[in-house]
């Protein structure tokens, strides 16, 4: 895969893949620690701002609920000084807003405000009452109005004067403390809240509520990861100390992580510079790498093309002079060979070289390594249309092949010492979709050395195809002059057996008897002197005699002889002539049995009360002979096989006529022979139409 990359793609290459895999590493061993780090980092951060913020608060309960069980303690020692302990109470304590008693068995009561809050409106405090951690004598309330922007913390005691029970309530101003705790100079997105130990959160305008289930007897800083609003959030949560309420932060884990994908963003840009800081470096060495190699390559082009006088010059790396030396002395030392007649004998090796790369059979030559070292311009085309790559396919995954067969399988052992040679015949074939079987004789040379290595590998295919389709016509042929010989044999010999058997036979029978014998022996005859005809023909050693013919002289020969054959049929001719002087150059025998054997086609394959139309016309060129049946007609698949030797159309209106299916080869052969052509057109209109093109002024080429 590397092999097509150049020095700047491989250093690039390596260069991204170790930085990835710096990042790989960085992201699955580096980033978990970091982040664990992090997470604890800024969470014990938020937890100590959490537990400061909360102690102050703390603080300033604590200093409230004493205040209340002062007073009461107070109160109870001498309740004549009510209305002045009420009154120091709420001058000396810091954030009272007023302070009631109420009997409980009667509907009076002592209210004492500071005139500071006298403004303010107690009456729509909604009160939610839990024990205090520090006294369980008192219950508080944290309570919220939102109308008035004012967060109310409530405390009442019982406070016994005799037999007389009565209910101190002291109204404290919580809104300072309760901004304190929501509001945390923390500097991310995060949301506070005070929540009480049945899950109601104290300020209701947050952005959520948050669940019960974090709340309960934990100590301070109780760390947990929960969802809300679609978004992960880490949440510290604390108990206060003097009343039953907890203190909750929710951090978003974007704030808590945002040094990690810090590190992370970083880490890719610092990546993305590092790697364009490589791809420059990579640039550069390979400009001053490839630079000296592309001269290195320039010069020993000239020793490839055997030109040894060009010098092999110096590069400015180093690193290869070793190269350019080695380089120059091969240079000056076949510079001297080429001096003592060295170049011919590479011109020899080259002549070889020529010689098996145009050859017309398939060679190949193979190294140690069962690679193709060499293949000529025919192998080369063989693997193609196997579309098989020359550069990494091997001999055993060209003979696996699906398209590929081997049969007859043989090998010869010779024993050159040291050597052995392996020759190795076979026959091969092979059949691509859509076109001919191809065949082969297959000769595989090996050279093997004494540890049974192969050396090297010489391939030759030599193409068998054409002598293997003349084998298949030639049996067919056979096949075929059988098939039409040993009807008329059987005849002679059957009738033959007769006259012999019989020896009582009545002079007209035997007469009968032998005129069909010699029927059968002539059309024997024929049949063979038709086919030796042809052959002759296909051979040229023909004996006709070529000189002028008259064209209408031989085409009104033939209608008179066939006279009585379109009488039986009911025939008619309708014979048209165009021009006047229809001399050719030819023999008048065989030109003769042309025209017959179209005319004779013509009456044989059609129905009878029919007209063929016969046409003999003069043009600039050549004289024109067509005979149009209007009979059966060709289909379209048999047209091609026509002209074939013995091929007879098989249908059922053919069926009955009688032939050897060499009528027109032998007139395709008579046309061969005056450099003239015969022409078929046959649809349902005309039946079939056979047309003979003679040339006029080809009489100086014959002879």
């Amino acid at each position: 895969m590397l092999d097509g990359l150049t020095l700047r793609n491989r250093i690039f290459l390596f260069s991204s893949l170790l930085l990835l895999m710096a990042f790989l590493l960085m992201w699955i061993f580096v980033r978990p620690q970091y982040r664990e780090a992090i997470i604890n980092e800024r969470t014990t951060i938020v937890s100590q701002l959490q537990e400061y913020s909360l102690k102050r608060s703390d603080q300033v309960i604590r200093n409230w609920l004493n205040s209340i069980n002062y007073t009461a303690e107070e109160i109870a020692k001498a309740p004549e000084q009510t209305q002045s302990i009420v009154t120091r109470a709420i001058n000396l304590t810091p954030g009272l807003m007023r302070i009631t008693i109420s009997e409980q068995s009667s509907t009076e009561s002592v209210d004492i405000r500071r005139s500071l809050y006298d403004e303010v409106d107690f009456s729509g405090i909604k009160y939610n009452w839990y024990t205090s951690r520090l006294d369980p004598m008192i219950n508080v309330s944290w309570s919220p109005d939102t109308l008035q922007n004012t967060h109310f913390f409530i405390a009442k005691r019982v406070i016994q004067i005799g037999n007389n029970i009565f209910q101190l309530d002291m109204f404290f101003d919580a809104s300072q403390i309760t901004m304190e705790l929501i509001n945390i100079p923390l500097g991310g997105n995060y949301v506070a809240n005070i929540v009480s130990g049945t899950g109601d959160n104290i300020v209701p305008e947050q952005p959520f509520e948050f669940p019960a289930f974090l709340v309960g007897d934990a100590s301070y800083s109780n760390q947990s990861t929960i969802e809300m609003n679609g978004s992960n959030w880490f949440v510290m949560t604390s108990r206060f100390q003097t009343t039953p309420f907890w203190h909750v932060i929710a951090v978003e884990d974007s704030f808590i992580l945002q040094p990690v994908h810090d590190l992370i963003r970083y880490s890719i840009i610092t990546g993305g510079v590092i790697l364009f800081i490589l791809f420059c470096f990579s640039w550069y060495v390979s400009i001053h790498v490839n630079k000296p190699v592309e001269q290195i390559i320039t010069d020993v082009e000239y020793l490839s093309a055997l030109n040894f006088d060009h010098q092999i010059n110096p590069v400015s790396l180093p690193e290869f002079d070793l190269m350019q030396e080695t380089l120059e002395n091969i240079r000056l030392t076949l510079q001297r060979y080429q001096k003592i007649n060295v170049e011919r004998i590479i011109l020899e090796e080259s002549k070889n070289k020529y010689m098996m790369t145009y050859s017309e059979d398939l060679i190949g030559i193979l190294d140690e390594n069962q690679n193709f070292s060499f293949l000529n311009n025919n192998f080369q085309s063989f693997l193609n249309s196997l579309q098989l790559d020359p550069k990494v396919i091997t001999l055993d995954e060209v003979l696996k092949h699906p398209a590929i067969q081997t049969t007859k399988l043989e090998q010869n052992i010779h024993y050159p010492d040291p050597y052995t040679i392996k020759i190795n015949r076979a026959e091969l074939s092979h059949s691509l979709k859509g076109e001919k079987t191809y065949f082969y004789d297959f000769q595989y040379v090996t050279i093997v050395d004494q540890e049974d290595n192969e050396q090297a590998a010489l391939i030759i295919l030599h193409d068998k195809t054409e002598d293997r389709l003349n084998d298949i016509k030639r049996n067919d042929m056979i096949n075929i002059i059988v098939h039409e010989l040993k009807n008329p044999i059987s005849g002679v010999i059957g009738l033959s057996q007769i006259l012999l058997e019989n020896e009582n036979i009545e002079p007209e029978e035997q007469q009968v008897l032998v005129n069909q014998i010699h029927l059968s022996g002539d059309r024997m005859n024929k049949l063979v002197n038709r086919f030796l005809e042809i052959q002759r023909l296909e051979s040229g050693k023909s004996s006709a005699v070529f000189e002028n013919v008259d064209l209408e002289k031989v085409v009104d020969h033939v209608q008179q002889i066939t006279h009585p054959l379109l009488n039986e049929k009911k025939l008619k001719i309708d014979y048209k002539k165009a021009g006047r002087n229809f001399n050719v150059k030819g023999s008048n025998d065989l030109l003769f049995d042309a025209v017959q054997n179209l005319i004779s086609n013509g009456i044989k394959y059609g129905d009878a009360n029919r007209t063929i139309e016969l046409q003999l016309t003069e043009t600039d060129e050549n004289i024109r002979f067509s005979v149009t049946d209007h009979g059966f007609g060709i289909s379209q698949e048999d047209q091609k096989k026509i002209f074939d030797k013995f091929y007879r159309v098989r249908s059922k209106e053919t069926a009955k006529e009688k032939g050897t299916g060499l009528g027109l080869a032998y007139v395709r052969e008579i046309m061969h022979q005056h450099n003239g052509e015969i022409e078929l057109e046959s649809n349902k209109a005309i039946g079939s139409r056979f047309t003979l093109i003679i040339p006029k002024m080809n009489g100086e080429d014959l002879s």
